[in-house]
């Protein structure tokens, strides 16, 4: 993989004054660690950070920055953003040694045309990225899956998937990627949809004897009354 060089200076100072200043100038307050070296704050260019990371590498592109005349090759980890505009906040790159195995998160593409989905099937990809070891020149893009093959019924595991002899996929071989699903028929659709209405109507109805209950007992009272006014009424007219 390619390496990427972004120009980043030394950012003077820490805190949130320093930090609003470099935003408001175009940059990106960021820190840069590792193994053998002391944490460094810097400050890089925002739209160039931003054009980096807009390769097919994502988030695993390397990048190449240069501190006082120190090239450091690193991957841009923990990247902050406003939670509302969406804006670029701060970013953390960790050095990276070039020998030494990395971990990271890749992209898994569903490639090819699934027979189960042509024949009405429904195409689930609960997996979308998968977990990675490789040294950091070998990180790849993204991983292929395959679903040329799949029937209705069928599922595409981790296992199925390639693993090369520069990468290896760390997580459980049995996860599923990819499932093609039967089509729901309108019965099973209606059944689903008046189980779901169900507890709902149930419900309702309860509420409702409850409601009429309660009026009749108001009412039960105003018959007694008018009940034990008639002897009265009686005795009077006598």
């Amino acid at each position: 993989m390619a390496e990427v060089t972004l120009n980043v200076s030394k950012r003077e100072g820490t805190g949130k004054g320093p930090a609003r200043r470099a935003r408001m100038a175009g940059k990106v307050p960021a820190v840069v660690y590792g193994r053998g070296m002391d944490p460094v704050s810097i400050e890089v260019d925002r739209r160039e950070f931003l054009t980096a990371l807009n390769t097919d590498a994502g988030m695993n592109v390397l990048l190449s920055i240069q501190i006082e005349g120190e090239k450091i090759t690193t991957l841009a980890r923990e990247l902050q953003r406003d939670p509302v505009r969406g804006t670029l906040l701060h970013a953390d790159f960790v050095k990276v040694d070039l020998t030494v195995e990395v971990e990271v998160e890749v992209p898994v593409h569903l490639v090819g045309e699934a027979p189960g989905v042509r024949e009405g099937g429904v195409l689930e990809h609960p997996l979308f990225t998968v977990h990675v070891r490789c040294l950091p020149g070998d990180v790849p893009e993204s991983i292929d899956a395959d679903i040329s093959n799949m029937n209705i019924g069928d599922s595409l595991r981790v296992a199925d998937l390639a693993s090369g002899k520069e990468f290896h996929i760390e997580n459980d071989p049995e996860a599923i990627v990819a499932h093609i699903a039967a089509p729901i028929s309108e019965e099973e659709l209606a059944a689903m949809e008046a189980d779901a209405a169900g507890p709902v109507e149930e419900e309702a109805v309860a509420e409702g004897e409850a409601a009429a209950e309660g009026e009749e007992g108001a009412e039960a009272p105003a018959e007694g009354e008018s009940a034990e006014a008639a002897p009265a009424a009686e005795g009077e007219e006598s």
